[in-house]
C-alpha cells in the first residue's frame, strides 16, 4: 500500500463547517450581523410587548360598564373622585391613580373602569416581559399575556373600579424587575426598581403582595451574593415607597374630605386598626366555616385555575414548570462592554428560583389565603374571593409560556425521527403565510426546515386557547350594558319625595352613594350611612356601641323636618315611630305611631318587583343582591297579606302568583306573617315554606339556605310543636353553624345544645 496525500477539493467549494463559523456569529459575537438581528429582534419584541398590552385593553374597552355597578366599585369611585379614603387598608395608591383618571373628560364611572382596564392591560405587558426573561420567544410570551387578559376572574376586576388589576401590574413588575436583575447583577437599577414596585404593592393591597412575596424572595436566591449586601438599602427604598401613600393618606383624613370610611384617623393606633384591618377580622374568618370548606374552596381555585387556564394550557404548564424545574432559568443577559457577572448561581439553583419562585407565589395566593381566610363556601363567598387568587391566573400563564417554549423545541426533532411526513407538512403549512418577524425561532429549529410551519401551529395553538378563553368569558364580562346597579338606584330615589332624609346600609352604599355624591343626582335628598361609615355627615362614630348608635339615631329623627326614610333590611329603626312601607323604602311614621305599619300601593315597585323576577344576574354579586331585594319586597307582600285588604289583595293577585317560583320572595311572605299573625296564617306559612324548600338551589349563601329550615322550627315552635322546631332547628344549624344565628340561640331556648 502507499500512503496517500490529502485530498484536495474541488475547485470553488469551501469548507462548510467554516463557512457556517463565519456567517453565523456565536452569541457574543459583536460583528454587523449580530447586530442586525439585535435590532431585528429587539423591534420584534417591541411589538409583541405593545400588542400583548394593547390587545387586552381594547377588549376591556369595549366590554367595560358604562355606569356604576356592585362589589366595591361605587365605594372606589367616590373615593377617586373626591380624592377620599376606601375601605381599610385605604389604598391610597389606587385611589390616586383612580383620582387622577376621573379629572379627564368623560364620565366619571367610565374613567373609573378605564382606569383598571389600563392597568389591567399594562399587567399583561408585565406578564409578557416576565416570560420573554423565561426563555419564551414571542409567540409563547404573547400567548401567555393573553390568555392571562382574557381569563374570567382577571378580565372581570379589568373592566370595573377595583384594586386588584393594580396589584397583579405590581408585582408582575416586581417579578420582571427581580428575574431582570438576578440575570445580569452587573446593572443596579432592576432591583432599585423592583424595590420601589414591591413597596408600591404594599400601599395597595398589601396581604396579597406580602402572601406572594415568598415567592419574589426566592427568585433572588441566584444572585443571592450581589443582592445582599444592597439589602438594607432596599429594604429601605421599598419602605419609603410604601410609607408615602399611607402618610399621605393619614394627613388627607384630616383635611374632612367627602368619603372617608372612618373619618380622622388621630394617632398611631387608629392608622394601624385601619391599615391592619382589625375590623375585618370578623369578615375574614367565619366561626361557622370549617376545614372542609377551605378543601371545597380549593376544589374550586383548582378546577377554575385549569379552566382558565385551558386544558391544553393546563397540560402545556404543567410541561414548562418541569422545564424551568431542570434549570430552564432565565434568558442569558447581552454581552456587556464593561466586566461583570451575568447570572450568578449553578445551573440547578436557577431552575429552582425559577419554578419555585411562581410556584410560592402561586400557593401563597391560593392555599395559604384560603387557610387564613376562613371563608363559608358559598356561592356568595366564592363571588367574594374569586379576584383574590389573580397573581395565580398569571403565574400559570408563565408556565404555559415556558411549557409552549419547550415543545416548539423539541418538536422538530422528536417528529423528524418518528414520523418524517409531519416535517413536510409543517413545511407546507408555513409556506401559506409570509414570515412574520414575531415568528421567528431559535436557530436549531430553522435547521431542522420546519421553523415557519412550526411558527404558526405555534400561533394557531395560542389563538384557539385565547379564544376559547375569550368566548367562555364573554357572557359573564360584556358589561357594557350592565345597569343593575343604576336601576335600583333610579327607584329608590323616584319614591323618594323632595327633601328627603335617606339611611342607606352595607352593600347599597356605594351605588346609592355613587349616584347621589358623584352623578349628583336628587342633590335635594340628604344621605346618611346607618353604620357611622364613608359619608363626612356621619352621625355617630363608625365603632360606638348599639345603644350609642340607637340614641343618635333617635335624636335625629325627632329634630327632622325633613321626611324620613330606611332601607327595609336597615339593622337600627327609630324607637318609638311606626314605618310606612313601600316596598323597597321605609319611612318613618310620626310620634305617638309606634308598632304600626302603613303601606303604599306603588305601582312603581310593582314594576320593578316584575323586572328582578325577569332578570338574568350577569355573576355571583347581582344574583345575591337581587336575592335581597326580592326579600325586601317578599317581606312587604307577606305585610299585605296580614292586612288583609281587598284594596291591596286583588290588584296584587298576579305578584303573589310570581312569587311562589321564587326562594327569597317565599322567606320574606312567610317570615312577616311569622312575625305578625303565625297562629291565624299557618296553613299558608306552611305552604309558602314547604315551597321555598324546594327552591333551595336559589339560595346565595349558607345563611340564605338554612334561613327555610329556621322558619320552619319558628312556625313549628309556635304552633306548639316543640318536636318538629327542634328538629328544624338543627337543620338550620347543621348548614350554618354560626354562634350569632337564630337558630343557635332557638335551640338553647329548647333547653337543647346546638
Amino acid at each position: 500500500m502507499t500512503a496517500r496525500g490529502p485530498r484536495r477539493k474541488p475547485r470553488g467549494s469551501t469548507d462548510t463547517r467554516a463557512r457556517a463559523s463565519r456567517t453565523l456569529p456565536g452569541p457574543n459575537a459583536t460583528g454587523p450581523g449580530r447586530l442586525r438581528e439585535r435590532r431585528r429582534s429587539s423591534r420584534t419584541d417591541v411589538a409583541a410587548l405593545a400588542v400583548a398590552v394593547l390587545g387586552p385593553l381594547a377588549l376591556y374597552a369595549v366590554t367595560l360598564p358604562r355606569t356604576v355597578v356592585l362589589e366595591d366599585d361605587g365605594l372606589f369611585l367616590m373615593a377617586g373622585v373626591h380624592l377620599g379614603i376606601a375601605h381599610p387598608p385605604g389604598y391610597p395608591l389606587h385611589t390616586l391613580i383612580v383620582h387622577l383618571f376621573t379629572r379627564l373628560p368623560g364620565d366619571p364611572a367610565v374613567l373609573g373602569h378605564l382606569s383598571s382596564a389600563v392597568l389591567g392591560a399594562l399587567a399583561c405587558g408585565a406578564v409578557y416581559a416576565c416570560a420573554q426573561l423565561l426563555r419564551a420567544s414571542p409567540v409563547p410570551a404573547l400567548t401567555a399575556a393573553w390568555l392571562f387578559g382574557v381569563s374570567e376572574q382577571f378580565w372581570s376586576q379589568a373592566i370595573i373600579t377595583e384594586v386588584y388589576t393594580l396589584n397583579a401590574l405590581l408585582f408582575f413588575a416586581t417579578y420582571t424587575l427581580v428575574l431582570l436583575g438576578t440575570r445580569d447583577t452587573g446593572r443596579g437599577w432592576p432591583l432599585w426598581c423592583a424595590a420601589v414596585a414591591w413597596g408600591a404593592g404594599l400601599a395597595n393591597h398589601w396581604p396579597l403582595m406580602v402572601l406572594a412575596t415568598p415567592g419574589l424572595a426566592l427568585a433572588l436566591l441566584p444572585a443571592w451574593r450581589a443582592v445582599l449586601p444592597r439589602l438594607p438599602r432596599l429594604l429601605a427604598a421599598a419602605f419609603v415607597s410604601a410609607a408615602l401613600p399611607y402618610a399621605w393618606m393619614m394627613w388627607l383624613s384630616h383635611e374632612g374630605p367627602a368619603i372617608s370610611f372612618y373619618g380622622p384617623i388621630e394617632t398611631w393606633s387608629d392608622f394601624w386598626f385601619y391599615v391592619s384591618r382589625e375590623d375585618y377580622s370578623g369578615v375574614d374568618v367565619s366561626p361557622s366555616a370549617g376545614w372542609g370548606d377551605r378543601a371545597r374552596f380549593l376544589g374550586w381555585f383548582a378546577a377554575d385555575l385549569v379552566r382558565q387556564t385551558t386544558l391544553p394550557g393546563t397540560v402545556l404548564a404543567v410541561l414548562g414548570l418541569g422545564a424551568l424545574a431542570r434549570g430552564g432559568g432565565l434568558r442569558a443577559a447581552a454581552p456587556r462592554p464593561r466586566p461583570g457577572p451575568s447570572v450568578g448561581g449553578s445551573g440547578v439553583l436557577i431552575g429552582v428560583a425559577a419554578a419555585g419562585s411562581g410556584a410560592l407565589a402561586l400557593l401563597g395566593n391560593s392555599v395559604v389565603l384560603i387557610a387564613l381566610l376562613g371563608f363559608d363556601f358559598d356561592p356568595f363567598r366564592v363571588a367574594v374571593f374569586r379576584p383574590y387568587p389573580l397573581v395565580c391566573y398569571g403565574v400559570g400563564a408563565l408556565w404555559l409560556a415556558a411549557g409552549m417554549q419547550w415543545a416548539m423545541d423539541r418538536l422538530p426533532g422528536w417528529t423528524a425521527a418518528r414520523w418524517p411526513a409531519a416535517i413536510v407538512g409543517l413545511q407546507r403549512l408555513g409556506s401559506l403565510l409570509p414570515a412574520w418577524p414575531a415568528l421567528r425561532l431559535p436557530g436549531q429549529l430553522q435547521a431542522a426546515g420546519s421553523a415557519r410551519g412550526l411558527a404558526v401551529l405555534a400561533v394557531l395553538t395560542g389563538a384557539a386557547m385565547v379564544a376559547w378563553s375569550a368566548s367562555a368569558g364573554w357572557p359573564a364580562n360584556d358589561r357594557s350594558g350592565s345597569d343593575f346597579a343604576q336601576r335600583h338606584a333610579e327607584v329608590v330615589f323616584d319614591l323618594l319625595p323632595p327633601g328627603a332624609a335617606l339611611f342607606v346600609f352595607g352593600d347599597d352604599t356605594g351605588p346609592l352613594g355613587y349616584h347621589r355624591y358623584v352623578e349628583k343626582r336628587r342633590p335635594d335628598i340628604s344621605m346618611y350611612n346607618l353604620q357611622g361609615l364613608v359619608f363626612d355627615n356621619r352621625l355617630f362614630d363608625p365603632l360606638a356601641s348599639t345603644e350609642e348608635k340607637q340614641r343618635a339615631l333617635d335624636r335625629f329623627v325627632a329634630g327632622a323636618d325633613e321626611p324620613v326614610f330606611l332601607l327595609p333590611d336597615a339593622d337600627l329603626h327609630p324607637t318609638g315611630r311606626g314605618l310606612g312601607h313601600h316596598g323597597f323604602l321605609l319611612e318613618v311614621l310620626g310620634e305617638g305611631t309606634a308598632g304600626t305599619v302603613d303601606l303604599t300601593l306603588d305601582e312603581r315597585g310593582e314594576r320593578y318587583f316584575l323586572e328582578l323576577l325577569d332578570r338574568r344576574p350577569v355573576d355571583r354579586w347581582e344574583a345575591a343582591r337581587r336575592n335581597g331585594f326580592l326579600t325586601r319586597y317578599g317581606n312587604y307582600l307577606g305585610l299585605v297579606v296580614f292586612a288583609g285588604s281587598p284594596l291591596f289583595l286583588e290588584p296584587m293577585a298576579g305578584l303573589f302568583e310570581r312569587a311562589d317560583d321564587c326562594y327569597p320572595c317565599l322567606l320574606g311572605m312567610a317570615g312577616s306573617l311569622l312575625d305578625n299573625d303565625a297562629a291565624g296564617h299557618a296553613d299558608r306559612i306552611a305552604g309558602w315554606l314547604a315551597r321555598a324548600e324546594a327552591l333551595r338551589e336559589q339560595a346565595m349563601s349558607k345563611q340564605e339556605s338554612a334561613k327555610v329550615f329556621f322558619e320552619q322550627g319558628r312556625l313549628a315552635e309556635l304552633t306548639g310543636d316543640a318536636g318538629a322546631a327542634a328538629a328544624r332547628y338543627r337543620q338550620a344549624w347543621a348548614i350554618y353553624p354560626h354562634p350569632e344565628v337564630d337558630a343557635g340561640a332557638a335551640l338553647h331556648r329548647l333547653g337543647l345544645v346546638p
